[in-house]
């Protein structure tokens, strides 16, 4: 098994297209990933038009987890790219896939990774956006560019298949913090300056620009534990602040 193609998950938002799954998982096998994930999706494990297009795919099928949101689908992902054609004011530094393909592979080597594509016709949302480290865009000649779900997952797969068979050496990136732990900085950060008396809502402007600037920031879990211990910190002495100033600086 190689190592690299072992460590990449295929993550599907709420398909709504029994074939299309099929398509998916039979495209996985082709390019050598076997991981499948789904958040909400429609019934699809015993639907003759699954079983028809994912032929001989089976095995991904019943290995392959269901989850209620996509942050649970990627609690225990290290890097996220999420395939989308819908740009937007949160979604940034579009790759095409053979550049995104070279990053996931390198990274891959040391770390999960996932590669998340959203609903078949309204793609994801803002906050599901922000779960993404790296957005990629597969360039068409036509003036929509949108391509069929498991046309996607193919072009994608198979760029990141032709990297990982070409035995690339490993690149001396540091190990990234899964998911789960990256979304405890920002709670901490966040509960942090809320004890400041930030005034801005929850999932407002300045909460969505945090979560977007850490998100292009490699963390490791050391990393993390460095802003946690700033965060305690910070917390402390704001708790303890009168008994710890002189009484001219109160």
């Amino acid at each position: 098994m190689n190592h690299v193609l072992e460590n990449m998950y295929v993550v599907l938002v709420e398909p709504k297209n029994a074939g299309n799954i099929g398509s998916t998982v039979r495209a996985m096998k082709n390019m050598g990933i076997r991981h499948l994930r789904l958040v909400n999706p429609v019934e699809y494990r015993d639907v003759a038009e699954q079983r028809k297009m994912g032929y001989r795919s089976q095995e991904i099928i019943e290995a392959g987890r269901e989850f209620t949101t996509l942050a649970a689908a990627l609690k225990d992902i290290s890097v996220v790219f999420l395939a989308t054609s819908k740009k937007g004011k949160w979604k940034k530094d579009f790759l095409p896939p053979e550049k995104a393909a070279g990053i996931a592979v390198d990274r891959a080597l040391k770390e999960k990774i996932a590669i998340v594509f959203g609903r078949e016709e309204s793609g994801v949302t803002i906050d599901e956006c922000q779960l993404a480290n790296y957005f990629i865009i597969i360039p068409t000649a036509v003036s929509y560019p949108s391509v069929n779900l498991s046309q996607a997952v193919l072009v994608v797969l198979y760029e990141i298949y032709k990297l990982a068979e070409g035995n690339r050496k490993a690149v001396p990136f540091p190990k990234t913090a899964p998911k789960k732990t990256f979304e405890r900085l920002i709670d901490n950060i966040w509960n942090l300056m809320k004890s400041l008396e930030l005034r801005e809502p929850e999932n407002g402007l300045f909460h969505r620009s945090l979560r977007r600037a850490l998100n292009r920031t490699r963390w490791t879990n050391a990393d993390v534990a460095v802003f946690d211990r700033f965060c305690k910190q910070v917390r402390w002495f704001t708790e303890n602040r009168a008994e710890i100033l002189p009484e001219e600086d109160k």
